[in-house]
């Protein structure tokens, strides 16, 4: 297993945490990590790249070690990692792999700042739901009404007892995989027991964009190399797993290499690390 390095750095006032494997010398590559997760989420796929890269993983504010501000909104995100390239890797145009999350924040940032990005690869995200103009209502209610649920933390007596329910959540995930996810994703309770390292708020749906234009002019703008990789078991309620959604979105984004990846959930950097990291390889060195 690749060992990492620990960064830490001040950015838009969050002590933010990031991982970095390989030389300082090596060609940067940036991994964005998904909702309610963390930087360590991708182990498994850094383990298994071929080419000896400068890696650099943030977690994200209210994630993994980063600490928990008040809110997090989509925007947050796009500024947040704006500062991070102003911070790690100034002036230089960098390759971004994203997923979920952080997927959607790569491509929106490679249309906002595309001088800042030289590949862009999207794991299993595709923006919003172009079909559901009229459940925004219904959606935006169940948010605010979510506010009193959000702090809720879910509690676990032991690391073990995580890693049973990642592999419930996950039929693909080798125990192996599992007992090492649980146990960097744990935080201790004061009061005895484990809780995941994100802020509880996060289980909420995030506020981003309402419209399928406002990602599109935004993904207009994209001059890098673009990838993206769909799972073969798309998400309940996501573009993926609406047929129409899905054809309306990968037509829109326009991408120079769509690639559906067998055998895989949305997780596929744990599913298929090999085989990913193969696709993202060729991509960024054709």
């Amino acid at each position: 297993m690749k060992q990492s390095n620990a960064l830490r750095g001040n950015i838009r006032g969050v002590d933010y945490f990031v991982r970095s494997w390989g030389p300082a010398s090596a060609r940067p590559l940036v991994l964005l990590h998904g909702t309610r997760d963390s930087s360590v989420t991708f182990q498994f796929l850094v383990d298994t790249l071929a080419q000896e890269r400068r890696i650099l993983a943030p977690d994200w504010r209210g994630h993994g070690q980063s600490p928990f501000p008040a809110h997090a909104w989509f925007h947050d995100y796009l500024a947040d990692l704006d500062a991070l390239l102003d911070w790690l890797l100034p002036g230089q145009a960098v390759d971004i792999v994203g997923h979920s999350l952080g997927g959607n924040v790569a491509s929106v940032y490679a249309g906002l700042r595309p001088d800042r990005v030289g590949h862009m690869v999207s794991l299993d995200a595709f923006g919003i739901n172009p079909l559901i103009d009229d459940e925004f209502p219904d959606l935006l209610l169940g948010w605010i009404q979510s506010e009193r649920f959000a702090g809720t933390t879910p509690r676990y007596a032991s690391i073990e007892q995580m890693a049973q329910k990642l592999l419930a959540s996950n039929r693909r995930l080798r125990p192996d995989q599992a007992a090492f996810l649980a146990a960097n994703l744990a935080r201790p309770l004061p009061d005895g027991g484990f809780t995941w390292q994100f802020d509880a708020v996060r289980r909420r749906s995030m506020p981003t964009f309402h419209t399928l234009g406002e990602w599109v002019a935004c993904w207009q703008r994209i001059t890098a190399r673009k990838l993206w990789v769909a799972a073969s078991d798309p998400m309940p309620k996501t573009v993926r797993a609406n047929a129409d959604s899905f054809a309306l979105v990968t037509k829109t984004i326009e991408p120079d290499s769509l690639v559906f990846l067998p055998d895989t959930g949305h997780n596929l950097h744990h599913d298929a690390p090999v085989a990913l990291a193969a696709i993202v390889e060729r991509f960024l060195d054709p």
